[in-house]
């Protein structure tokens, strides 16, 4: 079975620089969006590929507009929040809105290919 396609949309450099590790080490493909108006354009291209969607609230890409437009959007993949944000103050937030998980920045490349490969979904099978 495939990894997911994971899409990242972050106008940070550090949180993709991570992510992009990450998906090497878990051989999962990464489509990384730099602004709100580029993952527009990946988005009406369709989900259907996408395993897991991450936003970063922080920077230019909008992504609090952004994360709020997609909570409207239904049969999404799960999405995962990151933010420099408090993170005790913003995954309240972030899961009430439909997030399934929210991450304090730093992350690491390690932590991403956790998370890369709880959504794996050949792992989940054996797992459950």
């Amino acid at each position: 079975m495939q990894p997911p396609i994971i899409m990242l949309v972050s106008g940070d450099p550090e949180v993709e620089r991570a992510a992009s590790a990450a998906a090497r080490m878990t051989r999962n493909p990464l489509i990384v969006s730099r602004t709100a108006h580029e993952a527009v354009n990946e988005f009406s291209r369709g989900f259907e590929d996408v395993g897991l969607l991450l936003v970063d609230l922080d920077g230019d890409v909008h992504g609090v507009t952004l994360f709020n437009a997609l909570d409207d959007c239904h049969g999404l993949a799960p999405i995962v929040v990151i933010t420099s944000y408090e993170e005790a103050y913003m995954k309240p937030l972030a899961l009430d809105r439909g997030a399934v998980d929210c991450l304090g920045k730093p992350v690491s490349a390690d932590c991403f290919s956790h998370l890369f490969e709880s959504f794996h979904p050949s792992r989940k099978a054996h797992q459950g």
